[in-house]
């Protein structure tokens, strides 16, 4: 699904509005209509969502009447659901090792064209005292319902078959894929299920049979299950060991001794670009490749590139690789959702 900005859903909208061909009356009479300063008795709450705006001309006022009505719903164009993790770590005789509470992060973004399909500007009234254009947006609260309801379905058939692939996979990136797809899906149906409350006058909508929580633990679970071994193919970074391990701990499944079943290779190039305006500046690629340790066969290849610059080579790099730590810690996670994805889809 695209990300869609505040202003292009309230041209979506618009669009709707003009789709459906709704008669915008105004007062001929000059008399301010109730819905200005209050409610509509045409459109009462009861059956209606509305939203009002005014505007020195009218198609702004309409504009701001649909953004208004979209308000109502607070749907957020992207819901995140942002992890708390507890990352520590110590150094013992050399050597970094990382403890961690982790929970996952995901981000949700919702299509609101679709709930607001049927939205139209009702009214439009010119009050010629003071030039000014007052609308009235609508939707049917049916109407609303039955779209959001629809989504909702559509979300849960997927969800049930998403999980029985999760848990009947005997690969177990192919299995990660489908339980993260299947809670991605329910975080999007949370958000549906606010707004249909909203909708409800009842305020009751309609409730998941999936706990999120459960899910939640079960797809971290299946990250924990992920045996995992890190090595370096190529580096002139003498870190990209230490980066490679934190980011994988970091991300929920350390790098594992031993018998594993993936392997997670990793290269870094560094670039000398000497000195440019008085500063000294460096770049490197780090790519990560995730393969089976029995085949080889590669499920996923990520890089990073990165650019720094300092008063010497020395600090340049040393900028490069606390840049590529922060950067690989924060991506690493979904990176090896992106493989499982990827390699399911």
């Amino acid at each position: 699904m695209v990300m869609r900005k505040f202003w292009v859903i309230i041209f979506v909208i618009a669009l709707t509005a003009c789709k459906s061909q709704a008669v915008v009356s105004k007062s001929g009479d000059g008399k301010q209509p109730d819905w200005v300063n209050g409610d509509s008795f045409n459109y009462p709450h009861s059956a209606y969502i509305v939203g009002k705006a005014s505007a020195s001309n009218r198609e702004t006022a309409k504009n701001r009447a649909l953004a208004n009505l979209s308000k109502t719903f607070e749907l957020k164009i992207q819901e995140e659901s942002k992890t708390l993790s507890d990352v520590q770590s110590q150094v013992v005789n050399g050597k970094e090792s990382y403890s961690k509470d982790t929970r996952l992060t995901q981000n949700i973004k919702i299509e609101t064209d679709k709930v607001l399909e049927g939205a139209r500007v009702a009214e439009l009234w010119e009050d010629k005292k003071v030039f000014e254009f007052h609308a009235l947006a609508v939707l049917e609260r049916s109407q609303a319902g039955r779209n959001i309801r629809q989504q909702i379905t559509e979300l849960d058939q997927s969800t049930r078959s998403e999980l029985k692939r999760a848990r009947s996979n005997s690969d177990k990136l192919l299995a990660m894929a489908a339980m993260n797809q299947a809670f991605k899906q329910q975080l999007e149906r949370q958000t549906l299920q606010k707004t249909l409350k909203i909708i409800d006058l009842k305020g009751v909508g309609n409730p998941s049979e999936w706990n999120l929580s459960d899910m939640r633990a079960e797809l971290e679970s299946q990250l924990l299950a992920l045996k995992i071994t890190d090595q370096v193919e190529s580096s002139d970074l003498t870190q990209l060991s230490r980066l490679v391990k934190g980011a994988m701990s970091k991300a929920g499944f350390p790098a594992v001794k031993g018998a594993a079943d993936y392997k997670l290779l990793a290269s870094a190039e560094l670039t000398d670009v000497g000195m440019r305006s008085g500063w000294y500046w460096v770049r490197a690629s780090i790519t990560v490749k995730l393969t089976e340790a029995a085949s080889g066969k590669v499920r996923g290849t990520h890089s990073w590139s990165f650019k720094t610059s300092a008063n010497s080579k020395e600090v340049a790099v040393t900028r490069l690789v606390t840049k590529a730590d922060n950067a690989m810690k924060n991506d690493m996670k979904d990176v090896i959702l992106d493989f499982a994805t990827s390699v399911g889809s």
